[in-house]
């Protein structure tokens, strides 16, 4: 949509950083033996990434861009984007920890938001994108501190619905002390729905249990979105080599254009 991104890869599997093609995610494409896997985990040592962000930001001299890598999709995007637009990641690994978060002192909870501010980075961008895991920790603290909106992905399971109401009942408690500058909900994704009538009693349910909380469009299961991650393309892009993947990157597509339009409805609205 050729809008400046930064993404902040906040869980320790680093997934967000993987799939975005940092995190050596094509050397580790490539090792064959454990050794191999373990050097350049090891490597990763090495390099400035997240934890280092939040411990620095403050120091005199810093620099946030030596923190900040360009994804590897930004040269597919380049051929296809005649706005500018780019990814690019602030990322994370194993040592993306709880005790890492809280060796930081007073207020770690808050390293997050503050950096960001400091640093200038919120604004150099049209969109922060904060990937969080999915258990609410100091970690993920840090996230739902800093995001201004929040939106909350969830299987359509039993087990899955239930989890969601830690994160729900947190990020009401930050909207309450933050007089709703944080912790707007924006709405509950279902994820990887199957037409089965599970997943339609347990959409049934979200909807009257977080009856507040709006659903949005769903998004099926398809080995596509996989698949995509994998070769580190666009959906969007994969797609049009794999009509099989026309649906869900329509999905996707769909899910995007409506959070945006949410988002510049409530930006219009606050500015009034």
């Amino acid at each position: 949509m050729g809008n400046r991104v930064l993404v902040v890869d906040l869980d320790e599997q680093a997934n967000a950083s993987l799939s975005l093609g940092v995190n050596k995610a094509d050397e580790l494409d490539k090792a064959t033996t454990l050794k191999e896997f373990v050097q350049i985990l090891d490597s990763l040592k090495e390099r400035k990434e997240l934890i280092n962000f939040l411990k620095e930001y403050d120091q005199p001299g810093f620099k946030p861009n030596e923190y900040i890598q360009p994804s590897a999709l930004n040269k597919i995007l380049s051929l296809h984007n005649q706005a500018n637009g780019k990814i690019d990641v602030l990322p994370s690994s194993y040592q993306t920890t709880d005790s890492s978060i809280l060796s930081l002192g007073l207020y770690c909870n808050k390293k997050l938001d503050n950096a960001l501010r400091k640093t200038g980075l919120s604004k150099e961008y049209d969109y922060v994108i904060i990937d969080t895991p999915p258990s609410l920790t100091a970690v993920s603290q840090n996230g739902l501190l800093a995001a201004q909106y929040i939106i909350i992905p969830s299987q359509m399971e039993y087990f899955s619905v239930y989890a969601i109401r830690r994160p729900i009942k947190n990020a009401e408690e930050i909207h309450d002390d933050t007089n709703g500058k944080r912790g707007n909900i924006l709405g509950i994704i279902p994820m990887m729905v199957e037409n089965v009538n599970l997943h339609t009693t347990i959409k049934s349910l979200v909807s009257k249990v977080f009856k507040d909380i709006p659903l949005l469009p769903e998004i099926k299961r398809a080995t596509a979105v996989g698949q995509a991650s994998h070769e580190r393309k666009p959906l969007s892009l994969f797609a049009e080599q794999n009509k099989g993947a026309s649906s869900v990157a329509t999905q996707f597509s769909n899910l995007t254009k409506q959070i945006v339009t949410q988002i510049d409805h409530l930006e219009r609205n606050s500015s009034k």
